[in-house]
């Protein structure tokens, strides 16, 4: 085998192997996006599960999560002053 055929054998192996990493990445991204999809789908679930708990019980003295409640009702009182705040700006 010459030096011609020797240079000629590495190329192509060389190619089927940067060939083949390109396919193994692209499928590596494709597998990583769909898990981002079903995370991001479990966490908005997580969510409206949390909300639908505390529209449901937001006025109970007495339930688990009786601190978090108080904790958002007190952010959505804290909320609403500074949307008030916000509107009053430049009417005076």
């Amino acid at each position: 085998m010459n030096l011609f055929d020797k240079l000629e054998k590495t190329v192509a192996e060389t190619g089927q192997g940067i060939s083949r990493k390109a396919k193994e990445l692209a499928e590596v991204t494709r597998l990583k996006n769909m898990l981002h999809t079903c995370e991001e789908v479990m966490d908005q679930k997580y969510r409206e599960i949390g909300r639908a708990y505390f529209e449901s019980h937001k006025n109970e003295e007495e339930n688990e999560y009786r601190e978090q409640c108080r904790a958002i009702l007190d952010a959505q009182r804290g909320a609403e002053a500074l949307r008030e705040q916000i509107e009053n700006i430049g009417k005076e």
